[in-house]
């Protein structure tokens, strides 16, 4: 009886590994809309402070247990927002200054190549931007997305290096950094 019952025992249990994730597909699929809106520019949301923020998202405002969040996935260049401290900063955007207990924030996404931008020390460094010189409190930076191969520029010590340059020369304050593909 007890070689019986571990037969049936093993096959029960394999019939739950096959079965079970293919009713929770179903299950799945059944509770997704005909049709979900994608999120649009602009659109705002009350979230719980402990919430996570989803990527391209910003928190423009906090009240008591909550936090107001804004798409900003879709910005044109150039635009500002003004976000709070905690807030994430997106992928191409910059913070360019302070505002009562606030950051303004940039985006850059589509700046042409050798556009220059004034940003806060603290403020993230977009992909394919290098830091060129110091300006008081602030770094200004560069994009160098589009740069011909063989083009050199002369960047700050603590500037990132993109990918396919190469550090030419270093001493001092700076660096001399050239692109090879």
């Amino acid at each position: 009886m007890m070689p019986m019952f571990k037969k049936a025992l093993i096959i029960l249990s394999l019939s739950s590994v096959v079965v079970v994730p293919s009713l929770a597909t179903q299950v799945q699929g059944a509770a997704l809309a005909p049709q979900e809106k994608a999120a649009t520019y602009g659109e705002e949301f009350w979230v719980s402070l402990t919430s996570p923020i989803p990527a391209g998202w910003v928190i423009v405002r906090t009240l008591g247990t909550q936090n107001l969040i804004r798409n900003v996935s879709g910005a044109s260049y150039g635009t500002e927002v003004e976000v709070m401290l905690a807030s994430p900063i997106p992928s191409g955007w910059v913070m360019v200054r302070a505002f009562r207990g606030s950051n303004v924030i940039k985006n850059v996404n589509g700046a042409s190549y050798g556009t220059e931008i004034e940003v806060m020390l603290a403020s993230p460094i977009p992909v394919g931007w290098v830091m060129v010189r110091a300006f008081g409190g602030s770094n200004v930076i560069r994009n160098v997305n589009g740069a011909p191969n063989g083009t050199q520029i002369e960047v700050m010590q603590a500037s990132p290096v993109p990918e396919g340059w190469i550090i030419v020369s270093s001493g001092g304050n700076s660096k001399v950094i050239r692109k090879i593909g």
